[in-house]
């Protein structure tokens, strides 16, 4: 629609302006040769302040449209590096409140079967280590424990700052070279209290080298720099460990002594500072920054390549000089012509004008084309419909383990059935990106409305549970059914029990309902909560992609999009309203299978 709509302006424009042309070449007919040269002189004179002007407004719009394109991509990166941390960020509390973990520190536990447990759980969830140190700071047992020299056990770590911090304040998290690895990574540490006092504490060590990897091919130069302006996360490693501008000598000490980054040099890299910059090696940048509010001060940098913003720019001024000697050389040419002739330079200039407007034309469907490139980049956004399948294969997976200590391996096996099940659907889930992109070419089926929604809530039942949500939910009759897909009305249906479970966490009752209403040929499927409804100002943004009324980094504003967008294209809808006692109702209105008579 916005290229009909485009392509309509253009059109209107060139008529205008062969109409302004048009008017102006009839009223110099038969004017006299000097005013015709005065025309010709004003023209040259003006040229260079024309051309500059267009230049910079042309280089003003393309430096706009790519600081737009730098944000959306600073939300994306944002939300990338958030997904990563949180992968590991429950593992410390865990361990906290584990009975063994609480039985070495106090002197009762066996450290070796304690390391041996850790190793074996750091097999599975691929961290760079995981370790236990005592109120001291000293490891007692650690999953490196069979690496020899470069093993944790009975190194003292009281002044890394994670540690320290996690002591006086419950949670310690940094980012620093490892002092027996000299290996980067990520700590997060809990501190682990029994009876009010506190033991010592849990660390988790990750490493951020995968989510480098994936940020390599993107084409930008992407880093997080921390509150000294080092860069230590970036797609582009000889940058890492130095900072953007040079350090006064006062931050250079601290950071030396806190040995947060070995004997790294931390040179400055070079870059020449502001919005628009230029590296070291010549090369323009436009850099778009965003301080990330969990990041302990660190900041996420994108710099996107400038070259295609200038070269705009250039053919722009290279344009408006092109069309300012053509009219030049018009109006030369009719102080000398015949009537006919003019009417033919007349002609051309028509032409001219004709063949500059489509090249216009041109330009802006190669604008729109980027701009739809650029919303592929939402696929990031399948992630967030991935978690609660995951958070059920930990459930699952922790229910077998319990099972099988308790020998029942029957159990077990439907524990480990319901595993293979949910990664089936996670695979079919991954599948519907390539359909939401395009309008689904496959056959919509039956699905019963009943089984749909109890699958929906299995995977929420943990939460249900924790959250203490009281759940309103009357089955409808098993023969009824909507036309559709199962796997994708769930993934829509799971989204709004999240959110309507996000809505009540500050709520009191929580009080989730969901009903089903038949009218005719539609079947109406809605979820209510007892939440804070949504305010007057968000009921028209609620579908819109990147909106979110949720706090930096527990959303990217996508599930809703993709969620209207999944429904659309099953022939339903999907909307929303405040309910008159409070809360929010989302609706979705999908096609009745009619039973045969």
């Amino acid at each position: 629609m916005l290229v009909i709509l485009l392509r309509r302006k253009l059109c209107l424009d060139r008529l205008l302006l062969k109409s302004l042309v048009h008017s102006t070449l009839q009223r110099l007919w038969t004017p006299s040769r000097p005013a015709l040269m005065g025309l010709v002189y004003l023209l040259v004179l003006s040229a260079p302040w024309v051309v500059w002007e267009v230049g910079a407004w042309s280089r003003a719009r393309a430096f706009d449209q790519l600081a737009r394109e730098g944000r959306e991509r600073v939300i994306l990166y944002t939300g990338s590096l958030h997904s990563e941390i949180e992968k590991y960020q429950n593992i410390p509390l865990v361990l906290a409140s584990d009975p063994d973990v609480a039985a070495l520190l106090e002197g009762r536990g066996n450290a070796q079967a304690l390391s041996e447990r850790l190793e074996r759980l750091n097999r599975k969830l691929e961290a760079s280590a995981i370790y236990v140190l005592d109120r001291g700071g000293m490891t007692l047992s650690a999953s490196n424990w069979a690496e020899g020299v470069g093993s944790f056990v009975g190194q003292r770590f009281d002044f890394r700052p994670y540690f320290t911090q996690a002591m006086t304040e419950g949670v310690g998290r940094y980012f620093a070279l490892g002092s027996t690895s000299n290996q980067p990574g990520y700590y997060i540490a809990m501190q682990v209290r029994r009876n009010g006092e506190p033991l010592g504490a849990v660390v988790v060590k990750m490493s951020l080298g995968e989510l480098e990897h994936s940020w390599a091919g993107t084409g930008e130069r992407v880093f997080v720099s921390d509150p000294h302006g080092i860069v230590f996360v970036t797609n582009h490693p000889i940058w890492r460990y130095h900072s953007r501008a040079p350090l006064s000598p006062e931050d250079r000490l601290a950071v030396r002594a806190s040995r947060q980054y070995g004997d790294e040099p931390l040179d400055p890299i070079g870059l020449v500072e502001g919005e628009q910059l230029t590296t070291a090696d010549g090369r323009a940048f436009l850099s778009v920054s965003s301080p990330l509010e969990d990041g302990e001060g660190w900041t996420l940098t994108v710099l996107l390549d400038a070259r295609d913003a200038q070269a705009r720019a250039r053919d722009a001024g290279l344009l408006a000089m092109g069309i300012i000697t053509v009219l030049g050389f018009a109006l030369y040419a009719m102080a000398y012509r015949s009537v006919e002739r003019r009417r033919q330079r007349l002609e051309l200039e028509s032409r001219v004008i004709e063949r500059t407007a489509e090249l216009i034309e041109k330009q802006a469907e190669l604008v729109q084309a980027a701009k739809l490139a650029a919303l592929g980049q939402m696929s990031a956004g399948m992630v967030h419909e991935l978690n609660q399948p995951l958070a059920a294969l930990r459930s699952y997976a922790d229910n077998a383990v319990t099972f099988l200590k308790m020998n029942r391996p029957e159990g077990a096996r439907e524990n480990l059935q319901e595993i293979a099940d949910l990664t089936e659907r996670m695979a079919r889930i991954t599948g519907q990106l390539k359909q939401f992109a395009r309008k689904s070419k496959g056959l919509a089926e039956p699905v019963p409305v009943a089984d749909m929604v109890e699958a929906s809530l299995a995977l929420m039942g943990s939460r249900l549970r924790t959250e203490g949500v009281e759940l309103v939910w009357v089955p409808p009759p098993a023969s009824l059914r909507v036309w559709g897909d199962d796997v994708r009305l769930q993934q829509v249906l799971v989204n709004l029990l999240r959110n309507a479970l996000d809505a009540m966490k500050s709520a009191s009752p929580r009080r989730l309902e969901i009903g089903v209403d038949e009218q005719g040929p539609e079947v109406h499927l809605w979820v209510a909560d007892s939440g804070t409804g949504i305010l007057p100002e968000e009921q028209g943004q609620l579908f819109d992609p990147f909106f979110t009324t949720k706090p930096a980094g527990e959303g990217l504003g996508l599930g809703l999009s993709i969620s209207e967008g999944i429904v659309r294209d099953l022939g339903g809808s999907l909307a929303a309203a405040n309910r008159p006692e409070g809360g929010a109702k989302f609706t979705m209105t999908l096609r009745r299978v009619e039973e045969p008579a």
